[in-house]
This record gives C-alpha cells, sequence and structure tokens, in this order.
C-alpha cells in the first residue's frame, strides 16, 4: 500500500529529497510542508507557495493537480508548521503530503535532542537520509550537533567512518520511534561507485538491523525515491 504522508527526516539529502518527490508527483494533489523550519519550495516543484494560507484557501489549492507548499511565516524567509487542525484538515484533501520532520543545517549527518526529529501522528512512512560526503571527515564539520555524543564532544576531530555513519542512522532511527517496517534509510550522495562501494558494509548492516536500506544518489537517479516509495 502505497503511504499518504511521507515525512523526511536526517540529513545529507532532505531537500533535495522533497524536492524530488514533489515534481515527479505532479500528477497528484501533493502537500509540502514542515514540523520545524524550511525554505519555501518555489516553481517549478512545487506549482505554488501558500504563506500563512487561509484554511479555505490552501484547501481550494490541494483540490488542483500539483505540488502545494505552505506553511506559517518564520524568520530568515523560511517557513513554519501549519496548526495542527489546518494540517489535519489539508492531509484529509491530498493524495501525498511530504513533511520535512527534521532540520540539519545543511550537514550531511545529524544527532538528535530529546525533541527531535518533530514526526506529525500522520506519519505513514518515514524517510531517513544520511550524506556520504562526511565520509573521512571530522564530525564537527559533518555531524549536526555532534557534541551529543560525549565521545565526538571529546574529540571533535575525530573522522567519520562506517561506525560513526552506522551510529547517527541508528540514532535517527531510534528518535524516530516508528517499527522498522514505516522506516526507510537512503545513504545518499553515492555520486561515484567508489563511494557505494564504501558504503555497502553500513548498508547490510542496517538491513541486518531490519531496516529497508538503499545506497543511491538523488542527483545521479532522481527517480530513485519514486520508484522505491511509491512504486515497487
Amino acid at each position: 500500500m502505497q503511504p499518504k504522508f511521507v515525512s523526511i527526516v536526517g540529513a545529507g539529502g532532505k531537500t533535495t529529497a522533497l524536492r524530488t518527490l514533489a515534481r515527479v508527483l505532479a500528477s497528484r494533489r501533493v502537500l509540502v510542508t514542515t514540523t520545524t523550519h524550511m525554505f519555501p519550495v518555489p516553481p517549478p516543484d512545487c506549482r505554488t507557495v501558500l504563506t500563512d494560507p487561509a484554511p479555505d484557501a490552501l484547501l481550494a489549492q490541494l483540490q488542483l493537480p500539483g505540488a502545494v507548499c505552505a506553511g506559517r511565516q518564520a524568520e530568515g524567509g523560511k517557513l513554519c508548521t501549519l496548526s495542527p487542525d489546518l494540517l489535519v484538515q489539508a492531509t484529509s484533501a491530498t493524495d501525498v503530503v511530504l513533511c520535512e520532520a527534521d532540520g540539519a543545517h545543511r550537514l550531511p549527518l545529524k544527532l538528535h535532542r530529546a525533541d527531535e526529529p518533530v514526526l506529525p501522528p500522520q506519519t505513514d512512512l518515514c524517510l531517513i537520509v544520511a550524506g556520504l560526503s562526511a565520509l573521512c571527515q571530522p564530525v564537527q564539520d559533518t555531524v549536526h550537533r555532534y557534541a551529543l555524543c560525549p565521545n565526538w564532544a571529546a574529540n571533535p576531530e575525530q573522522l567519520v567512518g562506517i561506525p560513526e555513519l552506522l551510529y547517527c542512522v541508528r540514532e535517527t532511527a531510534a528518535a524516530c520511534g516508528l517499527p522498522p517496517e514505516r522506516l526507510r534509510v537512503l545513504l545518499n550522495q553515492a555520486d561515484t561507485p567508489a563511494l557505494a562501494a564504501l558504503a555497502e558494509p553500513a548498508a547490510q548492516a542496517l538491513r541486518a538491523d531490519g531496516l529497508d536500506c538503499r545506497i543511491g544518489s538523488l542527483h545521479v537517479d532522481p527517480a530513485l525515491l519514486y520508484r522505491w516509495i511509491f512504486s515497487e
């Protein structure tokens, strides 16, 4: 059964995943929104952007095919979450909701505070994204909130290898609080065969955890997520 409400968390490609899915789902009625903060997704990825929308205006737009990006005005030109009641109404009016439910300050990996990620209760499927560009780089430069790991706080120049990558992904999966069958893990930024091969031990370990994990590049293969989440 195809998911109706897809939340996207982690780091290293969340926004690209959101934009890619919005674009390939353009024949359906799609809401693109956030429970944290995100920059608006303008055309051509979304058909329109609605800031502080009145309920009637948002629901009217959601009757038409194409993605509608909506949220309340936040600082720095970003959008923040719709009210819970309006999100429920909008979800009922759409075919698909794509929700960015995490923030990572544009870094490829992330650790989470106790109040993160912010998954809506409507979430059918949660996509965890992790960026392979972090490999062989210091945690202080690549992991948002790296200091939440005591070992990394004491040694911020620790290089990211497969164990560190796995630590971040497993921490994210635990923070989501969902059963494994409602999670997908994309090890993104595998822009070369060498990077994909380097990440294979991590993917195998995550599959052994019961997680559906794939290695790929949303830049090289933009249709990856659509085939995986909505077609297979």
